[in-house]
Parts: C-alpha cells; sequence; structure tokens
C-alpha cells in the first residue's frame, strides 16, 4: 500500500489542466479550452529497514537512529 508508516501520507487526487486556457475571438473562451484531467499524486516512498517511508520521514528517522538521544544527559 502506498502510505508512509511514520507520517500516513498516501494518494492524493488532483484536477490539472493540460494547456492555459482560450483566448476570446473566434469561438470564444470554449473553442481552445482545455480539458480538466483527474490526475493521482503518489508519495515519493522509500524501503528502509522492511518500512515504508516519504522522503521527508527518512530523513527525520535516519538522523534519530545514527545520532540517539540519550536520557542521562536530560
Amino acid at each position: 500500500m502506498l502510505v508512509c508508516t511514520s507520517c500516513g501520507k498516501g494518494k492524493n487526487m488532483i484536477n490539472f489542466s493540460r494547456h492555459k486556457k482560450g483566448s476570446s475571438g473566434a469561438g470564444g473562451t470554449w473553442a481552445l479550452r482545455a480539458p480538466i484531467h483527474s490526475k493521482i499524486q503518489k508519495p515519493n516512498l522509500h524501503v528502509y529497514k522492511g518500512e515504508k517511508y516519504c522522503t521527508k520521514c527518512l530523513r527525520v528517522v535516519k538522523v534519530v537512529k545514527q545520532y540517539p538521544i540519550s536520557t542521562s544527559l536530560l
């Protein structure tokens, strides 16, 4: 499944236009109107130690695992 295990980021549905809308003239604005399509944006997931992380969370997880916080100083 395309979901980050840390933050829960998943698929996102967006509407986009392939080109700009037409200008008025020779048929009006509908003559060159761009069709609007649905598009699915997928998160940039990486597998790290058997779990899937998005790019943002992967940086955080790697830094925390490399430099663990010691409780004796707190």
